[in-house]
């Protein structure tokens, strides 16, 4: 989960890890809002502890009411969400979580916050009980795409990705879904820029597949492989094709429909340039077909 690219970042980013962590303990003492969602399903309650101005919680009210409606009109699934959500507005610049009952929101105060990425996190399951059973490639991707939709971080996901095939630095779909290799890319043990940057580019590898499928063969189908486990043969019965097919598809995409960002598009990106300058130092074998 992220405010990453995600930074796409996640976007990125979005772009915001998703662990079996315990529920966040209420804080007493703190200013606190409710909001109940117009079809009663779910109740927000809003900690402040940024004490952020009242007219920034009422915004945030206004966007957790519609990002609501917007994710549960996109896909479907069979994880239902928690009755209570609390909604922690912090400082500083962590990552944003979205777990089962909590999500932990940074930036707010400067409306970077990736609201939509986590909520989608929180809304439409992540794993089998908000862990990494089930990978991160189809969660942490449609986090990215839905922010990216309906959010206020917009992260120019192919472009970023042309960037990293020009510089022969793409990351092998197939080592982005194995459940023993996956920790290492999506949650690395960030000690250093390198390993940010392995995370920050497994965010927009992801992003940038799933929205190519979603683009190129519908909502429909992609709804049948979100958070599902054994997601290559997932992929294989629902797209008819395995994943090294579908990826030399989508990278053929890319290379013909996408240039790489413009300067001025570069300097909008969070972290571009420590991701870039940090590529050289990550382990190369990550690379390796």
């Amino acid at each position: 989960m992220a405010n990453r690219l995600i930074a796409v970042s996640f976007l990125l980013l979005f772009l915001a890890g998703c662990s079996n962590n315990p529920p966040i303990k209420e804080a007493k003492g703190l200013q606190q809002d409710t909001v109940v969602t117009d079809d009663g399903e779910v109740t927000f309650k809003i900690f402040n502890a940024a004490n952020v101005p009242a007219e920034r919680v009422d915004a945030v009210k206004k966007e957790l009411l519609e990002a609501y409606d917007d994710i549960k009109q996109t896909i479907q699934t069979d994880y239902t969400p928690s009755k209570k959500i609390n909604i922690h507005l912090l400082e500083g610049r962590e990552f944003s979580k979205g777990l089962r009952a909590d999500i932990k929101l940074y930036g707010v105060r400067n409306g970077s916050h990736p609201l939509v990425h986590e909520l989608t996190h929180t809304l439409l399951g992540y794993g089998d009980n908000s862990d990494s059973s089930r990978g991160y490639l189809s969660q942490e991707g449609f986090a990215v795409y839905m922010e990216n939709r309906f959010g206020k971080q917009k992260y120019p996901i192919h472009k970023v990705m042309k960037l990293f095939l020009s510089m022969e630095k793409s990351i092998p779909l197939n080592k982005l879904i194995d459940l023993d290799n996956d920790d290492s890319l999506f949650r690395p043990a960030i000690v250093g820029p390198d390993g940010f940057a392995v995370q920050e580019m497994s965010y927009y590898h992801a992003a940038s597949f799933v929205t190519y499928l979603i683009d190129t063969y519908g909502l429909e189908k992609f709804e049948k492989v979100y958070d599902q486990p054994n997601l290559g043969e997932k992929l294989v019965s629902v797209y008819g094709k395995n994943v090294d097919e579908l990826e030399r598809e989508w990278l053929s995409y890319i290379e013909k429909n996408y240039n790489e960002p413009e300067t001025e598009e570069k300097m909008k990106i969070e972290n571009f340039y420590t991701i870039v300058s940090s590529m050289d130092s990550i382990d190369q074998q990550i690379f390796q077909r």
